[in-house]
């Protein structure tokens, strides 16, 4: 493994930049602003029992198509014990709801690689497992937010014990998690809070998008980039890195090669494609072992130091906490420009 010393003299500056870096907004001010948009309850409880009906999708990765139904969840009254069995759907809830309705989360919300949520949860807050369904039914909820990809034994047991349960479907980008944020105020009676975390959503990536705009010089064509992880996987179309990607007016190279959702590529492939900027995950080494390939001394990416390295957490992004990710992603493709 390569020591700093021995990278290519555009690596090493890149590496160095990374500690100073910035973004087109103040990342923490960006933070508290997607993390907390309650509005103050007029009449607790109106509106209930209510009949939720919702559009399901879900994504056949065999075939590659996308199927859609019509779902519903009969509400007797307004949920006040609630499990979320996501991460994303936790970290909607925790931005729309009075924090006392949540009763226990998924364990990988007090994981900081996995979770904008984890310095933010009480410590005293219940987790559970993926498969703990009895201990989710333990906790007597009166809703449990379930996810596309929770697994049909988890599912199974919820309805045998007959705990109000909605399902959220497949998404891919931020129109899709908005409707998700919609769906999550209209089940818990926070209507007015979930449209206002949309239109904050709305504000800031119109402001991200702005600052972009201000400061790439219109006769340079928008970068080129490659999500590439340490087991050769890139990022096309159908995946939130390409929301983040067109949010920002920049080519995610996969996807305009016609790779949809998440495929290997090996090194030939990557110089071929020839990305300006290749994004790889932070808390690895991967930059060092591309840096270190012979194959690929060639390629732009590598030729400039131009292997950028964004955290897990802004990757896995599946909420309103995108926005913030699309933010990082500005300030890796712009860093000398803010």
């Amino acid at each position: 493994m390569a020591c700093l010393a021995t990278l290519p003299a555009g690596a090493a500056a890149a590496e160095t930049a990374r500690s100073a870096r910035r973004f087109p907004l103040e990342m923490d001010a960006l933070m508290g602003a997607l993390s907390d948009t309650r509005v103050p309850a007029l009449a607790t409880g109106k509106g209930f029992p209510r009949n939720v009906s919702y559009r399901f999708t879900r994504y056949d990765f065999a075939t590659d198509k996308i199927h859609e139904e019509r779902r519903s969840v009969i509400l007797k009254h307004q949920p006040k014990r609630i499990i979320p069995h996501a991460t994303g759907l936790t970290e909607i809830l925790w931005a729309i709801l009075p924090h006392e309705r949540l009763v226990a989360v998924h364990e990988s919300c007090k994981d900081r690689q996995f979770s904008f949520l984890a310095t933010l949860l009480p410590e005293n807050l219940p987790t559970y497992g993926t498969d703990d369904a009895e201990i989710v039914i333990g906790y007597r909820p009166d809703l449990v937010m379930t996810s596309f990809f929770s697994n049909e034994n988890f599912l199974h047991q919820l309805r045998t014990a007959r705990i109000p349960m909605a399902q959220f479907g497949f998404f891919d980008d931020l129109d899709a998690i908005e409707e998700q944020i919609l769906l999550a105020g209209r089940l818990t009676g926070e209507e007015a809070s979930a449209r206002r975390l949309v239109a904050v959503m709305h504000e800031k990536l119109r402001d991200i998008q702005l600052a972009v705009n201000r400061r790439r010089s219109g006769t340079v064509r928008p970068p080129s980039v490659l999500y590439y992880d340490n087991m050769a996987y890139v990022a096309g179309a159908g995946t939130t890195f390409d929301s983040m990607c067109k949010a920002l007016g920049v080519t995610n190279i996969a996807a305009a090669k016609g790779i949809r959702n998440f495929k290997q590529v090996d090194y030939e492939t990557l110089l071929q494609w020839n990305p300006d900027v290749i994004i790889v995950p932070e808390e690895s080494s991967f930059d060092r072992q591309l840096y270190s390939q012979e194959i690929l001394a060639g390629a732009n990416a590598i030729r400039r130091g131009n292997i950028r390295k964004m955290p897990t957490v802004y990757l896995l992004s599946s909420s309103q906490y995108l926005v913030a990710s699309i933010n990082y992603l500005a300030g890796l493709l712009y860093e000398s420009s803010f």
